[in-house]
């Protein structure tokens, strides 16, 4: 692979991107699944984050509420930084077209239409991480951490 391609691959709950080295960035095999459950608390969606960086191996974990789902790019790009991947500099989607299939998933599975409402009280506060997910991620060996540490 040159260093400045990038390989996708999508179906539904799923894309998986593999790029080689760039611009001082490790190059890269990870995918990133994702599920819509409901709780009493809401919908969410769960997204697990694997593969590899380098020759670092990677599983996280986390969930969003369905107000901010389609966020799920900052948590990405946080877990990513973890792992010495710079986002800004070696975007995961250099190409729109599958995160744009992801977003169109995301839309659908959550029956998701544009112009509604999102809690915008329920994002100030940072309430990223489902109550209980870290137990569960914990419990399959997967690493989390707030959507917005100290607020």
């Amino acid at each position: 692979m040159r260093a400045y391609e990038e390989n996708g691959i999508f179906s539904p709950g799923h894309v998986q991107i593999e790029r080689g080295p760039l611009c001082g960035n490790p190059g890269y095999q990870l995918s990133l699944d994702y599920a819509v459950r409901q709780d009493d608390s809401g919908v969410w969606v769960d997204f697990v984050l694997g593969g590899e960086i380098g020759a670092q191996r990677v599983r996280e974990g986390f969930s969003l509420h369905r107000d901010f789902a389609y966020n799920f790019l900052q948590n990405v790009g946080r877990c990513l930084r973890k792992y010495g991947l710079i986002p800004r500099l070696a975007p995961l989607f250099l190409f729109h077209g599958d995160y744009d299939r992801v977003f169109a998933d995301l839309r659908a599975q959550l029956h998701a239409h544009a112009g509604e409402p999102v809690d915008l009280q329920r994002f100030l506060q940072g309430e990223g991480l489902a109550a209980g997910d870290k137990q569960l991620f914990a419990a399959v060996g997967l690493r989390t951490e707030p959507a917005h540490p100290g607020l």
